[in-house]
């Protein structure tokens, strides 16, 4: 059932098996995977079931480090969290990832790809995709398709990654439904973690203080406590709860909030020859299809240039499409697709909270003819009226102790700490994006396709002016069996307490350069099934069936391509 937490009597006590702190993809798919199981479960969310700006302002925060997002932007605060603004692209980890790789300080999982197996194909099931096949033969065999072919590039220097597309699944909507009906479920709407409260030893958490924007407040307590409230949100709780461990809980070793991750991405055009560039298969062509396929580094290379691994795709930019008329067309008409309205480039700055602003609206009556003809190509993509391409380059970016996420002396509207982000890179980073493009500007010279344009001056640590994230917040509270590496351990135990976890991309000790979403929702099946284990219960029926049939796709007319 969904409970307004601004209903529940001032003083309360919640009691339940397991609170879970957070209702996005990890949170929803833990609770989901609980239905029908008889454990008492209590999903905790800071937001309503519809966007609010009142709450995602307690998501402001400051940046100190390279130039970021602002941070009530970039992670969305009510009930399907960030799936709210799901770009939908998806694929598992690469072996290498998990990997101690000599070259990559900090690097490893504890344990191997192998042990994710089982719990991606669950995954790919709750993420609605239609196939966990990623051989890109097949998949161009799957479009069927002369266009959707792989570029012959030299095997030993650049490899085909292929990826695929969810709808995107908004999982507050998708599993809304399943929550709202289960009997053991109880999800708290406008509920405000403010308090991790632990026993005086800080070897278990006694209860959660949770509050609402309204003025009343309670307490939930549980068995077991489950953080997922992403990647800044847990490291702020875990340091805001620090009254009986001054440094936070788990920060015993001054780790919690280090290691933040993002994927940097870079945009460079490309200088075609006479020859025309095949990229059909690595842009956005065949979204329709729910596939697409980006350009990677072998892992024999990787090993060998003592590179990170690399992901890059080429698309193609038609005529008008960079007139600012298209730009806002194109944001109205995604307003008007209840599946896309949430998207972030439709609701947040520069494009404003309220739609179109004046200027918008003057750019595209202005730009009329340039908005249908864009419009037009958008629809039939024709190759004649291309007028560029760009190469964006979406590289791993290794763990970094001094890339952090801290407390501020700001408070928000309870009277707490915000954040303060100093998103930090090392020289591996940019090192692995400046060879990777070098080696492809080789290849495609060497099959007569064109080359790179010069590299944009740099702006600061030797990254073009360009960069920005892809929305991903990576690590600050990272997996590892040793404590002194780790925040907690391979079940997401938080070491030396017996009964928080952590879930979600904050736990990942390394970036991969696949986007997390899949991979979030991989390592919440295992969790749950790791609990289930300590309540000595079973998967029931309810969460081992198909989850709500993919839905149809919605017309793309937006390639924010690293969500």
């Amino acid at each position: 059932m969904f409970i307004d937490a601004r209903t529940v009597d001032p003083n309360a006590v919640i009691e339940a098996d397991i609170c879970i702190v957070g209702a996005g993809a990890a949170g929803i798919t833990l609770a989901q995977e609980f239905i029908g199981s008889g454990v008492d479960i209590c999903l905790l969310e800071s937001g309503g079931l519809e966007f609010d700006w009142r709450t995602q302002s307690l998501y402001e925060g400051a940046n100190a480090g390279l130039r970021y997002f602002d941070l009530d932007v970039c992670q969305i605060r009510y009930f399907g969290g960030n799936t709210n603004a799901w770009g939908g692209w998806c694929r598992p980890l690469d072996a290498i990832d998990f990997d101690r790789r000599p070259w990559v300080e900090n690097s490893g999982w504890p344990f191997p790809a192998t042990a994710l197996r089982p719990y991606y194909r669950q995954a790919h099931a709750l993420c609605q995709l239609r196939s966990d096949d990623y051989d890109p033969a097949r998949a161009a065999a799957e479009i069927g398709d002369p266009r959707a072919r792989p570029v012959p590039f030299d095997p030993d220097r650049i490899e085909t990654s292929l990826y695929r597309f969810s709808t995107p699944t908004r999982f507050g909507l998708a599993y809304r439904d399943a929550l709202r009906r289960a009997a053991n479920v109880r999800c708290f709407l406008h509920a405000n973690v403010l308090l991790i409260k632990a026993t005086d030893n800080a070897r278990a958490v006694r209860h959660l203080d949770v509050g609402c924007l309204g003025g009343n407040r309670f307490e939930v307590r549980a068995r077991f406590f489950i953080l997922a409230a992403g990647g800044i949100e847990n490291t702020r709780l875990l340091l805001l709860s620090n009254d009986v461990v001054a440094a936070g809980l788990g920060n015993q070793h001054d780790l919690v909030g280090r290691h933040f991750m993002e994927h940097p991405h870079t945009k460079r055009a490309l200088i075609p020859a006479r020859r025309p560039l095949p990229t059909a298969l690595y842009g956005l062509t065949f979204r329709d299809h729910a596939l697409s396929a980006r350009l990677a580094l072998p892992a024999a290379l990787q090993e060998r240039e003592e590179l990170l691994n690399y992901s890059g795709n080429i698309h193609p930019i038609y005529i008008g499409h960079e007139a600012e008329g298209w730009l806002a067309f194109r944001k109205f008409v995604l307003s008007l697709s209840r599946s896309r309205r949430t998207d972030p480039y439709i609701r947040f700055p520069p494009y404003g909270r309220k739609g179109l602003s004046p200027r918008q609206l003057l750019d595209v009556a202005r730009q009329f003819d340039k908005v249908t003809v864009a419009a037009l190509l958008q629809l039939f993509q024709p190759n004649r009226f291309i007028a560029g391409y760009v190469l964006e380059s979406k590289p791993e970016q290794a763990p970094n102790p001094t890339s952090r996420v801290v407390l501020d002396e700001r408070r928000d509207a309870f009277g707490l700490n915000r954040v303060r982000l100093d998103w930090r890179t090392l020289p591996i980073d940019r090192r692995t994006v400046v060879r990777a493009e070098a080696i492809i500007e080789s290849e495609l010279m060497r099959l007569g396709f064109g080359r790179l344009a010069p590299l944009d001056p740099a702006e600061i640590e030797g990254w073009p002016a360009n960069l920005e994230g892809g929305w991903h917040q990576i690590g600050t509270t990272r997996m590892d069996d040793d404590p002194r590496r780790g925040v907690v351990d391979a079940d997401g135990r938080m070491h030396g307490m017996s009964n928080l976890f952590v879930a979600g991309s904050s736990v990942f000790p390394t970036a991969g350069a696949a986007p997390p979403t899949l991979t979030i929702v991989a390592l919440a099946v295992r969790l749950a099934d790791h609990l289930r284990e300590l309540f000595g219960v079973r998967r029931s029926q309810r969460a081992a069936a198909s989850p709500p049939p993919v839905p149809a796709a919605a017309p793309l007319l937006v390639s924010r391509s690293g969500a």
